[in-house]
């Protein structure tokens, strides 16, 4: 970057006259005149266009009501005269889920600005977003871009990062994330904590993204501005929106994506995947990412090759819920060393009836139930535990955590474990049979 200044800064140079080029050169004493370096600023078209768009921005404060002090900030954006602004749902989360402990404000810029009472009107859970409302009519407001811009397109970002003040963040538009469990804009950009919430925005000022997560390293995600514009036409018509109501809301949003995966799943072939001397499921769909390995241990008188599938996303209920989640992996053991009775007692320490599953505390989901079973699956003696437990807040959901463990070896076999977060009890286990039934011993 030096050199090039340097350079642009000699292009700018005047030329010498050949009066200089013949006379007498300078003493060798006297340092050459350079022009100074010019000064980095922010490019005019950035600056005016934050200078236009920054009081539509806003911050977004959630109150815990005993202290009356702030125990989360993010960012909002309005988008009516009436007063809406469309955030992430995790940033309003508390109030959904805990109405009687937390509350709402927001903050515009400014020394002198006041904080403003809002309310929940609507929410998306599935895509992260939420509308919320002030009283007070809103006279600056952005435009929601009819449409997805061409790959490429310079955006911006803008939000209250750190509590730092709202700012601006230039990036550029990569489209959807391709085989992805839900819709998401790859945006190569900083999006930091406090900015989840914030509009992205095209050089003309119309919001094309909500800003909702990072990877770091430049690389952010967007709530494509589709799902924006449903949510928020579905919310200007909502009259009255009770705690109770949003809670049903979220409810209904949660029973109807399980459905929609549940159905992918079941209209789709189960490919399977070769592993020791069984196959065992494989790559369901494309939104899965599957690996496999196998250590190098040579110290150990056996091996363990392990194969894993996740969906990698999840949908926020609270910081500590997470939902709407498909994960499996399996393990192959064997061993030449270890005679039979060693190697089964082996073959128990590494299968456990613990379900696992996904993170969630007593306030959200009850114990697991369990259930263990010697089944045939094509033939194959199997050890099986399936748990259920079901979701406090949200009647008809629950999570599934399956373990399964070949028995028909004496010094080999396969151990399964199948993960899933938020669907209804007949759904999971539907898809926990198609899943077993895709084992077979191939020796």
């Amino acid at each position: 970057m030096l050199t090039i200044l340097l350079l642009a800064a000699l292009a700018q140079a005047p030329v010498p006259t050949a009066d200089a080029l013949t006379g007498d050169a300078p003493d060798a004493g006297t340092p050459a005149v350079v022009p100074p370096l010019p000064v980095a600023t922010l490019p005019p078209a950035t600056h005016e266009l934050f200078e236009r768009l920054k009081g539509r921005v806003v911050q977004v404060r959630i109150i815990e009501r005993r202290s009356g002090t702030r125990s989360s900030i993010g960012s909002a954006f309005f988008v009516s005269a009436e007063g809406h602004a469309l955030t992430n749902y995790h940033v309003i989360s508390d109030i959904v889920l805990h109405p009687e402990d937390y509350t709402a404000e927001v903050v515009r810029e400014g020394k002198d600005a006041e904080a403003v009472p809002v309310r929940v009107v609507d929410v998306d859970v599935v895509h992260d977003l939420a509308v919320i409302q002030q009283d007070e009519p809103v006279k600056d407001r952005f435009e929601l871009a009819p449409k997805e811009p061409p790959q490429g397109t310079r955006l911006y970002a803008m939000g209250n990062p750190h509590d730092l003040g709202t700012t601006i963040v230039e990036g550029t538009y990569n489209g959807l994330v391709q085989d992805a469990l839900y819709d998401k804009v790859h945006f190569s950009g900083a999006i930091n904590p406090g900015m989840s919430g914030g509009p992205t925005v095209t050089g003309d000022g119309q919001v094309i993204g909500i800003n909702v997560s990072t990877m770091g390293n430049q690389l952010g995600f967007l709530v494509p501005v589709a799902h924006a514009r449903e949510l928020l036409k579905r919310a200007r018509e909502v009259k009255e929106s009770s705690p109770s109501a949003l809670l049903a809301v979220v409810g209904a949003q949660l029973l109807d994506n399980q459905q929609r995966i549940t159905d992918r799943l079941l209209a789709a072939p189960l490919p399977t995947q070769q592993l020791g001397d069984y196959r065992v499921p494989g790559r369901w769909l494309p939104f899965l990412k599957c690996w496999g390995d196998t250590p190098h241990q040579p110290e150990n008188p056996y091996t363990i090759t392990s194969y894993q599938c996740s969906s990698e996303e999840d949908i926020f209920l609270s910081g500590e819920h997470r939902t709407g989640v498909l994960a499996y992996d399996h393990a192959y053991v064997s061993s030449e060393q270890l005679g039979a009775l060693r190697f089964a007692a082996l073959y128990e320490a590494t299968f456990s009836n613990d379900p696992g599953g996904v993170d969630a505390t007593k306030e959200d989901v009850t114990n697991f139930r369990c259930r263990v079973d010697f089944v045939k699956v094509g033939g194959i003696p199997t050890r099986t535990a399936l748990c259920l437990r079901a979701y406090k807040k949200f009647p008809g959901l629950y999570d599934l955590a399956l373990r399964a463990a070949t028995t028909n070896a004496s010094t080999s076999g396969v151990q399964t474990s199948l993960t899933l977060a938020g669907f209804s009890a007949d759904n999971a286990r539907a898809l926990a049979r198609r899943y077993l039934e895709a084992l077979a011993w191939t020796k």
